[in-house]
């Protein structure tokens, strides 16, 4: 398993606050965990959708 998407999903709900912050927007901390929460969900289904093609 690379490391490297689990890195990248948590730069990106660091940026994704960042850029809320800049344009004043409302931050609270259940968003950044929902983000994160999304994140890795999405990458596990990709993961499985993988491996069954590898099977295959």
């Amino acid at each position: 398993m690379h490391l490297g998407p689990w890195i990248a999903i948590v730069i990106s709900a660091v940026l994704a606050f960042i850029v809320g912050s800049f344009y004043h927007q409302p931050l609270h901390w259940y968003l950044f965990i929902l983000i994160l929460f999304i994140g890795f969900f999405i990458n596990t289904i990709i993961l499985i959708l993988k491996s069954n093609d590898e099977q295959k």
